[in-house]
């Protein structure tokens, strides 16, 4: 039995792809392949901004925070939105205005949903860390975890448990705020 090989989505293709009308679902380019990206639940949206005040108050004038960041790793085959990111003022400054230049983001949160599969995610944290992410963050709010994994390795924080931010500073952040109603 064989089966059928599908053709790889070039970012040239994807940039061709047609607008999407107002209040529809986005497009991820994942590997090669087309993902519509469900719209996120009230629970994700909470923790994004959450975690986007969070980081604001610690990175000041430094760099910029901002939730549903488009970013690009790799020259092809690759275009994502960061649930929450931090991006280095320098960096922030030299963002082309009409372009997605391939780029990751210093510090990326991914906040888990029923779409995330544990091989997307471990996917997407290699490719972005091989592409210059100093941190990735992956939030469990079923499980009130953030696994972390910065250029030393990769460590799970708890409730009780604080997340030191060496990318912004000496600052920390207490997993309970994270998750706080």
């Amino acid at each position: 039995m064989s089966t059928l090989a599908r053709p790889l989505v070039t970012w040239g293709d994807f940039l061709r792809l047609p607008e999407r009308p107002e209040g529809a679902q986005r497009y991820e380019l994942q590997d090669g392949e087309v993902v519509v990206v469900p719209p996120a639940r009230p629970l994700h949206i909470k923790i994004q901004k959450r975690i986007e005040r969070l980081l604001e108050g610690l990175a000041g004038e430094r760099g910029v925070v901002t939730i549903e960041f488009p970013y690009r790793p790799v020259v092809n085959l690759q275009y994502w939105f960061a649930d929450v990111a931090y991006v280095p003022r320098p960096d922030w400054d030299a963002l082309p205005p009409d372009e997605y230049p391939v780029y990751s983001p210093s510090l990326i949160v991914e906040v888990l949903s029923p779409s995330n599969t544990p091989a997307r995610v471990s996917r997407q944290r290699i490719v972005v860390m091989s592409a210059g992410t100093q941190e990735f963050w992956v939030v469990d709010a079923d499980k009130r975890t953030v696994l972390v994994t910065d250029l030393k390795g990769t460590k799970s924080y708890a409730s009780g448990d604080a997340i030191p931010l060496a990318i912004l500073g000496d600052g920390s952040i207490a997993v309970g705020e994270i998750f706080a109603s």
